[in-house]
């Protein structure tokens, strides 16, 4: 077996691959998390802009119509193939509602469109929605057939997502494939993980295996097949797929990671590999935060370091580092943040003569 270094050396090199272009990272990433927070950008353009060439802040976006993609919740919201999201779907746990089938129709009838354009034709009255909150019923009942694979996201329109009408899918596949599909997918995309947590974060599919037991054994027989490898460090059993093109990262580099890229997404795991404890503190009462509103961890090397926070004033990138023990006081760190925060500030658009950064 491996040991620590060695295991977190291999995940690290399968997440961030030399950077490429955009169809091949999806396809090797095989699906990003998206949020909509934009502080100083969206995750899944923070994401990407590790692993493709010449990343914009926003390209996702723009091309996503010419991708092969879908919107959709795999163990989170996000972006995946279009193959993928025909596993995915179709959700057929409930019957469509009048309502329901009523939208479909004005969709069906007059094109893409958002939630507004719905509301004239079948009113807006506002209900309670998955939060507690409340939303109009036009913005819900859209949602509510995205997420059953009715609708699909066909542009975003300043971010606003732009709904058309999706192409049927008769499922061909028995339902244990599918989820073992979904297993594979999830593990493509976040890297080594615990049996516990893979099973956790796929726990809504249960309207394809009901039963946790039968959830259980669908992974099992993946093992047992010998396409998910089992690596115990440290006494901990990963569970991984073996990306058979596996290459080497830059090590002397700084990179400022989104709070969701599939490096730090697996709490348990960061604790494991870097023995600190990372939140992402978002939604936290700002008198209760740690780290800050938008703390993105700071990989150098192969170590996590600390944390950075980032924002745009007066036209300019303000980056501030703190760290979880001490600054590396060597001058490659100072010079590799420095080229970070440069590569971050060209990503978002903005004038690099005006930033500011604070390296702590």
């Amino acid at each position: 077996m491996p040991s620590l270094d060695q295991f977190r050396k291999r995940v690290l090199n399968d997440s961030l691959f030399s950077p490429c272009g955009m169809a091949d990272a999806l396809e090797r990433l095989g699906f990003v998390q998206a949020d909509p927070i934009r502080c100083p950008a969206r995750a899944q353009d923070l994401i990407l802009r590790h692993r493709v060439k010449n990343y914009r802040a926003g390209d996702l976006e723009r091309r996503y119509p010419d991708l092969d993609l879908e919107e959709c919740y795999l163990y989170a919201y996000g972006f995946l193939s279009k193959d993928l999201w025909r596993i995915v779907h179709p959700k057929t746990e409930k019957k469509l509602t009048a309502e329901h089938r009523k939208t479909l129709d004005v969709i069906r009838q007059h094109g893409p469109m958002h939630s507004k354009d719905l509301e004239s034709h079948v009113g807006g009255e506002r209900v309670k929605n998955y939060w507690g909150g409340f939303s109009r019923s036009a913005k819900m009942a859209m949602e509510t057939l995205h997420n059953r694979g009715a609708l699909r996201v066909a542009n975003r329109n300043n971010g606003i997502r732009v709904y058309e009408v999706a192409d049927e899918i008769e499922p061909t596949r028995p339902p244990e494939e599918r989820l073992q599909e979904i297993m594979l997918a999830t593990l493509q995309a976040m890297g080594a993980t615990t049996r516990r947590f893979l099973l956790s974060e796929l726990s809504h599919f249960k309207y394809l295996v009901e039963s946790v037991a039968d959830r259980r054994r669908c992974l099992q027989r993946l093992i047992d097949a010998g396409r998910i490898r089992v690596d115990t460090i440290d006494e901990i059993e990963y569970l991984s797929l073996d990306s058979g093109r596996r290459g080497r990262m830059k090590t002397d580099i700084v990179r400022i990671l989104a709070p969701f890229d599939p490096v730090v997404r697996d709490r348990t795991r960061f604790e494991h590999f870097w023995n600190w404890t990372y939140r992402f503190e978002a939604y936290t009462p700002k008198h209760k935060r740690k780290l800050g509103y938008y703390a993105m961890p700071v990989l150098w090397r192969d170590q996590i370091i600390g944390w950075a926070t980032a924002g745009v004033e007066a036209g300019g990138l303000k980056v501030d580092f703190s760290y979880i023990d001490r600054r590396p006081k060597e001058r490659t760190f100072r010079l590799a943040a420095e080229s970070e925060v440069n590569r971050l500030s060209e990503f978002l658009g903005l004038d690099q003569s005006i930033q500011e950064v604070t390296l702590g």
